[in-house]
């Protein structure tokens, strides 16, 4: 079958469906996207004009979430969530948190290139990622790596750390005390230090888009 994988750069969501395709051994093709822009094709395949979006022969699927169940419902080999309930329901808090966490973030980071951002506000957004970051932390301190198992929950919480990072790097975020991790949740940084040089890793590595926020939100 023929996958395609229309994405932006600097996305989480849709590095998380390419790390799951790459894990999986599936050959897909990367077409990039800016929903915002004139002459986007996001609207095409995706009534909700968000990307990711993967183009599965006849099918197109859109929300990184539900794409990411659809690959492992259709590829089960080899597995991303574990085969016990337990195990699987463990998966899928982290892949839970790291999820939550991203879209808390991206809210955080929209509302402080706002020309008057809301103190109070922020100051919920921060607390919530401080404990997000802080239950994961804990989560980790009691996950061992199995050699080369990684599942979807880990893949969510490692792309969406690593983005916290590339975010200020590439100029979308201010350096946000909350979302400074690594180093500080021992138990989460060694986790994602263990993941990142994976080639499905480092093969989809975040890349830079032309983002205005300021404008956006202004």
């Amino acid at each position: 079958m023929a996958f395609t994988l229309i994405n932006a750069g600097p996305s989480p969501f849709g590095r998380k469906v390419a790390i799951a395709l790459l894990e999986k051994g599936l050959e897909f093709d990367v077409r990039m996207d800016t929903p915002w822009a004139a002459g986007t094709i996001t609207p095409q395949y995706n009534p909700l004009e968000q990307l990711p979006i993967l183009i599965a022969g006849d099918e197109t699927l859109f929300d990184s979430g539900y794409i990411v169940e659809w690959i492992e419902t259709r590829y089960p080999s080899p597995p991303l969530l574990p085969a016990d309930g337990d195990g699987r329901l463990a998966a899928r808090k982290r892949q839970m948190l790291g999820e939550r966490l991203m879209e808390i973030a991206q809210l955080l980071i929209m509302e402080m290139h706002r020309p008057q951002p809301g103190a109070d506000w922020i100051d919920r957004q921060t607390r919530k990622i401080d404990g997000g970051l802080a239950a994961l932390d804990q989560l980790y301190e009691q996950r061992t790596i199995a050699g080369e198992t990684i599942d979807l929950g880990d893949i969510a919480v490692a792309t969406t750390v690593l983005v916290f990072e590339h975010a200020v790097t590439a100029g979308y975020s201010p350096d946000i005390a909350a979302m400074r991790w690594r180093g500080k949740y021992p138990a989460l940084t060694k986790f994602v230090e263990s993941v990142e040089q994976r080639p499905s890793f480092v093969a989809t590595r975040p890349q830079e888009m032309a983002l205005d926020l300021a404008a956006t939100v202004g």
